[in-house]
């Protein structure tokens, strides 16, 4: 295959499956991207992020364009072509062995936006500009590995080519660049990369823990010891760990077997410590907070992710019991939305018994938003910031199942997005689910996983199964799709 040609043939809607009302479904997303971008260009072309309220721009992540990096392959799926070519024009100019004077670059969001970004392209598109551009993020980002456990530090100075001198690190950051770094060693032909993320794998896997599928949210890059301490969840700080155990199993085509048995056995005490069924028959993940003292009976938008991983799992290890346990917790995914006015999911929602919402609504006032509804469910935290996660979770049921109602229930989150995130440069994240003001709810922030997952997954959701099939390709975290090694 020719650079620049896609792996698929384009040549309109041709399965069966696909109804006329998806392809419109599937152009309103693509439109909705180039809104998206056209507001990026006008306002913050070459930045890292588009602030589309005041309609300015920051460098947020150390001047690398990252919204621009993060939505390559977006552009690409999606046929926007002369987006594309610009974009990628760009991206021969950056400098990703420099940043500005005394920032320190966050490895892990580079590593899955920057790398992911670029090496999602470039499997796509197969031009040696985007490996070579790729090659340099992961060069200046491998400092970070200088510890005496090979788990990385936080942050490095890629103008010193230094690490951070901190040494503890959340296992979301130490155990999500795998994918990244062994598929970056397989491109090149330069195992250096594979050992980064074999070595990190490793000094993980052999802290000491209490439970053997579940570990603490903090571990030491110099000790390798985990703070027993932190708290035990899939949500913030933990959740991408989890992922990775599966995604790499699918990764090296199924021929590294640890990878397989990891994810098992982390599922299963997940399922075990971790899921929890409310009053009112919503199943959810909560979290064990710290030193085990109790548990939160709050679930993170971030967590929402798991059902979807649940759903890829059960087909690629035929275990259809985690088939029924991801629908279910989709189901309270999804509600997370509805519940509200906006029909848009709060950051964190939680759940409450009968006797509890009648004893919260003693103090709502009259006219007031009830947060906490009869089912016992409602927001903790009410902002929206146009996170992927439960959309993510729909096309991969819907890949998994071809069950239609996932596509409606992600239609009904893709309108609520138009109505109440679309502004006049962009979209930006909403403050108050609970609230249809249409003056003062947003918050001035387009982060770069909007175009990198929440639209990418949106028309993937409508689009034929064979365009990024889970035959072929393996997500990383930031949506970006690499080839399964066969």
């Amino acid at each position: 295959m020719s650079h620049g040609e896609l792996p698929w043939k384009v040549d309109g809607y041709r399965n069966s499956e696909l109804s006329s009302t998806n392809y419109k479904r599937q152009q309103s997303v693509r439109e909705a991207t180039r809104h998206a971008w056209a507001g990026y260009k006008k306002y913050a072309w070459g930045k890292d992020e588009l602030q589309p309220v005041t309609q300015s721009s920051n460098l947020r992540w150390g001047d690398w364009a990252i919204t621009l990096v993060d939505s390559l392959d977006t552009l690409k799926i999606m046929e926007l072509e002369d987006e594309y070519a610009e974009a990628k024009e760009f991206v021969r100019s950056i400098r990703f062995d420099r940043s500005p004077a005394g920032y320190k670059v966050q490895f892990f969001e580079m590593t899955i936006r920057a790398l992911g970004g670029l090496l999602g392209a470039y499997e796509l598109d197969r031009d040696p500009m985007l490996l070579e551009k790729a090659r340099q993020v992961g060069d200046s980002l491998a400092y970070a590995f200088d510890t005496a456990t090979g788990l990385p530090t936080v942050n490095v100075d890629v103008n010193s080519k230094s690490k951070e001198y901190s040494s503890r690190i959340c296992i979301a950051e130490a155990g999500t660049l795998q994918l990244e770094f062994k598929k970056l060693g397989q491109v090149t032909g330069d195992n250096k990369y594979t050992k980064y993320a074999e070595r990190a794998n490793e000094a993980i896997e052999n802290g000491e823990r209490k439970y053997k599928g579940l570990y603490p949210a903090f571990i030491d890059s110099d000790t390798g010891k985990f703070d027993s301490s932190a708290e035990l969840s899939v949500g913030a700080m933990s959740d991408s760990f989890y992922e990775y155990h599966l995604k790499q199993h699918i990764l090296h085509g199924g021929k590294e077997p640890k990878f397989m048995k990891r994810y098992i056995t982390s599922v299963e005490t997940v399922k075990e410590k971790l899921v929890k069924k409310s009053e009112s028959g919503f199943t959810f993940i909560g979290k064990l907070v710290a030193s085990e003292s109790g548990f939160s009976d709050e679930m993170e938008h971030l967590a929402c992710f798991y059902p979807g991983l649940l759903a890829l799992g059960a087909k690629v290890l035929d275990r259809p019991q985690d088939l029924v346990l991801a629908e279910e917790l989709a189901r309270t995914c999804y509600t997370s939305y509805t519940m509200t006015p906006t029909g848009l999911g709060p950051e964190r929602f939680g759940f409450k018994t009968k006797e509890q919402v009648n004893e919260y609504n003693k103090y709502v006032y009259p006219g007031s938003t009830r947060v906490f509804n009869d089912d016992g469910m409602g927001g903790v935290d009410s902002r929206y910031i146009l996170r992927p996660e439960t959309l993510e979770t729909l096309f991969i049921l819907y890949r998994v199942t071809g069950d239609p109602k996932y596509q409606e229930w992600g239609w009904n989150i893709f309108l609520a997005i138009e109505k109440h995130a679309k502004v006049e440069a962009g979209y930006a994240g909403v403050q108050d689910v609970y609230s249809e003001s249409s003056t003062s709810n947003h918050i001035d922030a387009m982060e770069s996983f909007f175009l990198a997952e929440t639209l990418k997954y949106l028309y993937l959701l409508f689009s034929p199964t064979d365009v990024i099939s889970l035959d072929e390709y393996v997500f990383n975290t930031e949506a970006h799709p690499f080839r399964i090694i066969k």
